[in-house]
Order: structure tokens, then sequence, then C-alpha cells
């Protein structure tokens, strides 16, 4: 609302034949130094990156470009010469996503150095060329997860003191190699949510024999480590939640949201998982998610789309937080 900050339809003419004018400009010390283009809700914007750098091209002072419908948002900069935006965007993110939970570290932390208190339009450009070579990086670091080759699984092989390896061990080793990067990452996403990992070699398990007839029965199964799918829905469903809550009650219960995995079925539940079962989910080749939240919630639902579940999640979870304590006890009835 302040005008000496914010300019609609700014112009930056080449000369009185070619008007030149953008939506929005952010100012400083009256001198353009974002330039904002709108656009309708849905619309392609890579249609109209063209219109945004030629404004780019003619307010020298502009230091950074946002493109938008209102939903998804590019942001440009001109890293490599002065005045000219880059092809790519250095961030971008959709509000879509956000609003279910997806949302990577790298963006949060771009959104914050573009936060007024933290916008210096001078270093803009070379904080942008970070991000692109970083955007890079990550994708070398995917693809060669995918597919490693065979120079980068040499290399490897060599840090671990296997210099001279046959070109016919090649084929094991590399598969051998994407088969560690999975297992890397399925590790780093348990650390991240907290969980158990198998880093430990579990304690040898007595023999029925060796044990006294009481506790025979007591000898457990050894654990499953949920695959990477299964970690993806409890993250998901712990996210959704607390975006649905519509109460400080339910929000902070989406705390006490656990999982156990079993062979062929994932249970997450609250509390207690017996009495505050939430769903079963289990992996599908029909449909993409397959989830049963019993009779009373909608039953089994197929579906390649998450947002689907969004009414028979919240129903069952409002139960089952009505039903039962934070501790996974259940409340007692009024005297």
């Amino acid at each position: 609302m302040n005008p000496d900050e914010v300019c609609p339809e700014h112009n930056a003419d080449f000369s009185d034949k070619y008007k030149n004018r953008v939506d929005f400009a952010i100012l400083k010390n009256k001198d353009p130094v974002i330039a904002i283009e709108c656009k309708a809700l849905g619309a392609p914007l890579k249609d109209d990156r063209g219109q945004l750098r030629s404004y780019f091209n003619a307010a020298p002072t502009v230091k950074m470009g946002v493109i938008t419908d209102g939903m998804v948002y590019e942001f440009y900069a001109d890293s490599d010469e002065p005045n000219m935006m880059d092809p790519n965007a250095f961030l971008s993110f959709d509000l879509h996503d956000i609003a279910k939970g997806k949302i990577e570290d790298s963006v949060v932390d771009g959104l914050k150095s573009l936060q007024k208190s933290n916008f210096d339009p001078e270093n803009i450009g070379a904080e942008a060329k970070r991000k692109l070579v970083f955007q890079n990086l990550v994708q070398q670091i995917e693809e060669l997860a995918q597919n490693p080759s065979e120079p980068f699984v040499r290399l490897l092989l060599q840090n671990i003191g296997l210099s001279h390896v046959r070109s016919k061990a090649m084929t094991d080793y590399i598969v051998l190699t994407k088969s560690a990067f999975s297992e890397f990452v399925n590790l780093r996403i348990l650390q991240r949510l907290d969980l158990p990992t198998k880093d430990k070699e579990p304690e040898k398990q007595p023999l029925a024999a060796d044990l006294p007839k009481a506790d025979s029965d007591q000898i457990k199964e050894p654990e499953i480590v949920p695959s990477e799918t299964e970690i993806y829905i409890f993250e998901y469903i712990k996210k959704r939640l607390a975006f649905l809550s519509d109460t400080d009650e339910l929000f902070s219960a989406t705390d006490s949201i656990e999982y156990k995995d079993y062979k062929g079925k994932f249970v997450v539940y609250y509390g207690k998982e017996r009495a505050g079962r939430l769903f079963d989910f289990y992996e599908s080749k029909e449909t993409k998610y397959k989830f049963d939240f019993g009779p009373d919630f909608g039953g089994e639902i197929s579906t390649d789309t998450l947002e689907i579940i969004d009414q028979s999640l919240l129903n069952v979870f409002k139960t089952r937080v009505e039903e039962m304590t934070p501790k996974g006890k259940k409340k007692k009835p009024p005297q």
C-alpha cells in the first residue's frame, strides 16, 4: 500500500515508439529493483517470459524479475550478464504443492533471502547464480543415482580401495552403486523423520528352547524397514492433518500419530495401534495408493491422487482424538 515502494504499470521504454510497461515494480530510492508480471490463473507463464525479459533489459536498475499467475511463482535474475534476464528461474514454487505440505528446504531458504529486510539488489545476481548451480548439481546427482556412470562408479570404488576392477565386473558394481544410493536416501529420510534406522546390527534373539516357557511367546519378529513410499505416506499424513485441523486440540494431536510396518501392510495410528488405528496402507500395482479406513470411514480407497482421502482421513482422526487421550488410553466416561 506504499506508493513509494510499489508502482503499478511502471514504464521502462526503449524509445517513444516502443512503449514497455510491467504490471508492478518494487521501488528502492524511487528506482525499480524488482519487476512483477501478473497473469491470469492457470495461464502458461512461459509464453510471457519474453515480456518480462524486455522490461528487464530496458530498466538498468532492475535486478530481479517475477512472473506469476497467483499460484505459481518464478523468480529470475541477471546472473550471467547485467540487465540480461537468465533463461532459467533461480527459484520457483507452486502454492498448490505447499498446501499439500510439499516444499523443499532450498525454496524456504530462497524465500527468506527475498524478505524485505534481507533482500539486497546488488547481490541477488550472485545468489541466483549459486542457486542455479545448486539446481544443476541436484539434477546431476539424481541422474547418477538413477544411472551411475562407469567413471563415477570407478571413482567410488577407488575411494574404498578397489583400484583395479575389470570391465566385466563393472555391471555388477553399477547395480550395487545404484542400490547404495537408494539405501542412503532411505536412511536420510528415516533420520529426518526421527524414525528408527537399521544402522546397528540387531541383537541375536535367543531360541525358544533356551527361554523359560512363560517367555517363549514373547520373541518378536525382526523389525521390517518401511519403504520409501510408506515413509512418504506417513510424512504426508501428518502434514496434511495438521493443515486440515480446525482446532488447537486436533493440531497438537498430530504429534501422537505413529506407524507400524508389517509385511504387506503399513498401519498408521493415533496414540495406540489397535484402538487408535487411522488406516492400513498397501502398496499396489493397480493404483499408486491403496488405503483401508475401515467400514465406518469409507472402507477401501484406491487412488492416484492423495487429496481424495481428505474427508475419510479427517473423520477417522477426529473420532480417534475424541475417543482417546494423547497417551493412547481410552477416555473415562463421565461419572
